[in-house]
């Protein structure tokens, strides 16, 4: 297939020992970008060496309803995508209200789309330590107008309703929108990877233009940076480093 984007597509059903959303053959699949897939990949590996229990949550992200061609810039609309997991990271998670407790670490993802709407939206994942949080939460509108929000995706939505002054943005999560990994099951770690796999399908990604039609440069995914924990051989090394 053809590819704009200067990035390497993956074209496997498997992916560095993982299963991933495609199939060989069936036109109804998209090719994958490498890139976003190892960065989804190796932040998945990071959390679940930090924790035993992870819970991974995956929403969608939409802007405000555009007035006519008045349109969000990409760069712009990008911005307040990274601003909402730095808040999210750096206020929300350092606050006890996680059963009582603070989240010190987690990861995450998004990618940006542009298929049938106007506008761009996000697909985005966040996974954290599951004894902080046992679901993805819930939005609820009341009759007058106002909102009842709860858990995760509650405090996902406060914040990008902050982030967005032009009017309500959308943000879309369910019940089934939600996994649990258990990191020492291969089968929970190859279930998760293929499912956000589907982030990463080149399907849906623009390229950008200016006015004359010069391509520019214009992130379309991103993710977290975590470290994995040490292996145990590691720790032993660094703290006998620290003790000569």
């Amino acid at each position: 297939m053809s590819n704009p984007f200067r990035y390497t597509l993956v074209e496997t059903s498997t992916y560095r020992g993982y299963p991933v959303l495609f199939e060989p053959g069936n036109p109804s699949h998209s090719a994958l970008i490498k890139e976003a897939l190892d960065r989804y990949i190796d932040q998945i590996e990071a959390i679940t060496s930090h924790y035993s229990d992870v819970f991974l949550v995956r929403f969608d992200l939409h802007l405000p309803i555009p007035i006519g061609s008045d349109l969000i810039p990409a760069d712009e609309s990008n911005r307040r995508v990274s601003q909402l997991f730095q808040i999210l990271k750096e206020n929300k998670f350092r606050q006890p209200i996680w059963s009582g407790q603070k989240i010190k670490k987690s990861a995450y993802g998004w990618c940006n789309e542009l298929e049938t709407r106007k506008q761009l939206h996000y697909h985005c994942w966040v996974a954290v330590p599951k004894g902080r949080v046992e679901n993805a939460g819930s939005i609820r509108k009341r009759e007058d107008g106002s909102y009842d929000l709860y858990g995760l995706i509650g405090t996902v939505f406060g914040i990008w309703q902050q982030l967005n002054p032009e009017g309500y943005a959308h943000v879309q999560c369910n019940a089934l929108d939600s996994k649990r990994i258990k990191s020492n099951s291969p089968d929970d770690l190859g279930e998760a990877i293929k499912w956000i796999s589907y982030l990463t399908k080149v399907r849906g990604k623009v390229t950008f233009e200016d006015d004359d039609g010069d391509p520019i440069r214009v992130r379309r995914f991103d993710g977290s940076r975590l470290k994995p924990a040490p292996k145990p051989q590691e720790q032993a090394d660094k703290l006998t480093e620290m003790a000569g």
